[in-house]
């Protein structure tokens, strides 16, 4: 069998740790075809199981997976005697519609092969012969999430929660294109001592990630596994539509050395503030973003677009030390963006020559659906960036 990714061989084993758990004999490497995920028995019944990982619930990105599964097992089964086919679709969360949506393809275009759908959070629908003891309805589901304890449950992608995974990802990354600190983090006591972050925040992201598969168990120190299927669930859950600003030079021909050069002034008199503990006016943080932020990290692969300044909070002070102006015009010279997740953004941006900027992983974030080529400048910032993360 060839190797798995890590991501797919990881919902292979919950599959299979499910399967064996409901009496079903499992060969998990099976001789023949020699390509499937799983052959499994129990009494005369035998299936030959194929499974896919879908990493949203949508219809455009779940029914285009069944189809291959399902080609690809009656395939698989067609070389084992009296074996079935059953394809097997798992996701982080699955919305019964969708999941609706998927039997129904299955009903009119292969009634014949067994079908599943699973998600993390327990819940599961089977159809063909032997399978539906496996089921587990939403309302169980519900009821048994209704239970457990909001402690135990952590967003991995909330603000604090992406700096935490930006500390975990430094060791990894070149120092030029991340600031946060590098340290080999042992437990969750010293990642909140690294990410300068309260004990509970820490233990929370650690116990999720563990929870979710993102975490080696097995290691002296937290080490993230299946990092494409992490990263790839970080892009998704960053994905969300900012309201940029428009502004205008007030000096007309006013160009990048000048913008540069005023970001330096006013973050050498930001830096020599009272740090935000103490001062409760400090003046809020900026750095540049997306493709103007990847030309300043040395990454730069689409130009010609407008730069974007994120901006902590607009105060008149921070609008008059850069030059512009917020009066309505045609044409745009920058646009001023308040990020969502202030701290991730803030504390990871580096310093370029004494201009801030946004560092590589959250410019990857941020250009992957822009409308200017931003999927290149991704791509070209994943293969850059993620590289020797991407190889393991």
């Amino acid at each position: 069998m060839p190797r798995l990714a890590q991501a797919g061989k990881w919902y292979v084993d919950q599959v299979a740790r499910l399967l064996r758990a409901s009496g079903w004999e499992i060969i998990s490497h099976p001789q023949s075809p020699g390509y499937a995920d799983l052959l499994i028995r129990l009494g005369s019944l035998q299936y030959v199981v194929e499974v896919k990982r879908a990493a949203e619930s949508r219809r455009d990105r779940m029914v285009p997976l069944l189809a291959e599964a399902i080609l690809q097992a009656q395939a698989y089964a067609r070389k084992i005697p009296g074996a079935q086919p059953l394809a097997i679709i798992a996701s982080p969360q699955l919305a019964e519609s969708v999941v609706n949506q998927g039997l129904a393809f299955q009903q009119e275009y292969a009634p014949d092969v067994g079908i599943g759908f699973l998600d993390e959070r327990g819940f599961r629908v089977f159809r063909g012969e032997g399978l539906e003891p496996l089921n587990s309805l939403p309302e169980e589901i519900e009821q048994k999430n209704s239970n457990l304890e909001d402690h135990k449950r952590y967003p991995l992608f909330s603000d604090l929660g992406q700096w935490m995974l930006k500390v975990l990802l430094a060791q990894q990354i070149n120092p030029r294109f991340l600031n946060a600190p590098r340290l080999k983090v042992h437990n969750a006591s010293e990642l909140a001592l690294a990410a300068d972050v309260s004990q509970v925040s820490a233990s929370r992201l650690v116990r999720q990630l563990d929870a979710e598969g993102f975490l080696n168990q097995y290691r002296d120190r937290l080490e993230l596994v299946r990092v494409p299927e992490l990263l790839e669930e970080w892009q998704a859950a960053a994905r969300r539509a900012y309201k940029d600003i428009p502004c205008r030079w007030i000096i007309p021909g006013h160009g990048k050395k000048e913008f540069e050069g005023a970001l330096r002034a006013y973050r050498a008199g930001l830096l020599s503030q009272a740090p935000p503990e103490i001062s409760s006016h400090r003046d809020p943080r900026v750095c540049l973003g997306l493709f103007a932020a990847a030309e300043a990290l040395g990454l730069g692969f689409v130009h010609g677009v407008q730069p974007v300044l994120y901006v902590e909070r607009i105060i008149p002070h921070l609008i008059e030390q850069l030059g512009i102006s917020k009066e309505r015009s045609e044409h745009a010279d920058l646009y001023l963006r308040i990020p969502e997740y202030k701290e991730s953004v803030f504390r990871a941006a580096m310093d370029i020559n004494g201009v801030p900027a946004s560092d590589a992983v959250q410019v990857w974030l941020d250009v992957s659906k822009h409308p200017s080529r931003g999927k290149e400048q991704a791509d070209h910032l994943r293969e850059q960036v993620f590289g020797p993360l991407l190889k393991h």
